[in-house]
């Protein structure tokens, strides 16, 4: 009995992972864009904005909110509690903070080369690690004739397709 629920929830698991990577982009960590950091998106005058704006069609405090509500941030510093450590040492790793199979989904774990300046792997799951790398999209992103489909168009992930949603959150929340 318990052996054919565990092969029904596995191949029902299946379809669903199959299904959410089917016209689904590349995960941001994967794509050739730059991550220029965190620090690029808190401005005030960007996404940084103490208290949320309606003139715009984003409400340009998602700095704030990121900074100071939500889980994602501290995602890099777990990586250095006792547990994680305990964990790194069973599967053999030198330690967590540094092991790419936990870097992927505790920070925006891209390639040293697609690091910007401002970029720091200690910021966690910041901005371009759910948006994309922001090195193409950044300066156009703000323009008067930008739309949302020019911005996917240059580099911005597209999180409000469910299916690309899915396979990001899925990729660190499922494994």
């Amino acid at each position: 009995m318990m052996k054919t629920y565990l092969a029904r929830s596995s191949l029902v698991l299946s379809c669903l992972l199959w299904a959410v990577g089917l016209g689904a982009s590349e995960l941001p960590q994967y794509e050739p864009q730059d991550h220029l950091g965190v620090a690029t998106c808190a401005s005030s005058v960007c996404h940084g904005s103490v208290q949320a704006r309606t003139a715009t069609a984003v409400a340009q405090n998602e700095y704030v909110i990121w900074s100071r509500r939500d889980r994602h941030r501290a995602a890099y510093n777990t990586l250095l509690t006792d547990e994680s450590k305990k964990i790194a040492k069973n599967l053999g790793l030198a330690n967590a903070h540094e092991a790419n199979m936990c870097l992927d989904c505790h920070a925006d774990n891209v390639a040293e080369e697609h690091r910007g300046e401002r970029f720091q792997i200690t910021d966690g799951v910041g901005c371009e690690a759910c948006h994309g790398g922001a090195e193409t999209y950044i300066s156009s992103h703000v323009d008067d004739g930008a739309t949302h489909a020019s911005n996917i168009n240059d580099g911005l992930y597209p999180s409000d397709d469910p299916r690309a949603r899915a396979k990001l959150c899925l990729s660190c929340h499922l494994g």
